[in-house]
């Protein structure tokens, strides 16, 4: 099953990178400093940390979808998230990140929309999960979102 499926079940996943987008765009709003500084719970990830997650994840999985468009026979590469969040959350400022994220997902909605049935029903491969179509990878695209949407929203 796609990781984040739970986030899209029953929705047309371009509509979830809609509304996740408002959503988002809506906790940039309001946001202050001290609040993207600030974690959820002891030893949990700032808001800070969090948004830098996620505008990594929205670019790591849109190339992703991008590669296997492109590129016959693609093989997704799997990687570690904490290296990169690690080096990256010290060195962007929260604002950059949502910034970021918000142009990245405005771009990603318009190259899913575009997008045809055979073209998102093709297959690529996934070293750890098999044979997926690209479908798998808009839901999980935008469940991600979702997932750590619910996060900023339970605060």
């Amino acid at each position: 099953m796609t990781p984040y499926a739970s986030y899209v079940t029953g929705h047309d996943p371009l509509d979830v990178l809609r509304s996740t987008l408002e959503g988002y765009c809506r906790v940039f709003s309001r946001y202050s400093d001290a609040d993207w500084a600030s974690a959820w719970a002891p030893g949990k990830w700032t808001a800070h940390q969090v948004i830098v997650h996620v505008t990594e994840w929205e670019l790591i999985f849109s190339t992703r979808l991008r590669m296997a468009l492109a590129v016959p026979d693609y093989v997704v590469q799997p990687m570690e998230q904490d290296g990169i969040l690690n080096i990256e959350a010290a060195a962007v400022e929260a604002r950059t990140a949502a910034a970021a994220f918000e142009a990245m997902r405005r771009m990603n909605i318009a190259l899913v929309g575009a997008l045809t049935p055979a073209q998102r029903a093709a297959q690529i491969t996934h070293p750890e999960r098999g044979v997926i179509d690209i479908e798998d990878l808009i839901v999980t695209l935008a469940g991600h979102a979702a997932h750590h949407l619910d996060q900023f929203h339970s605060n």
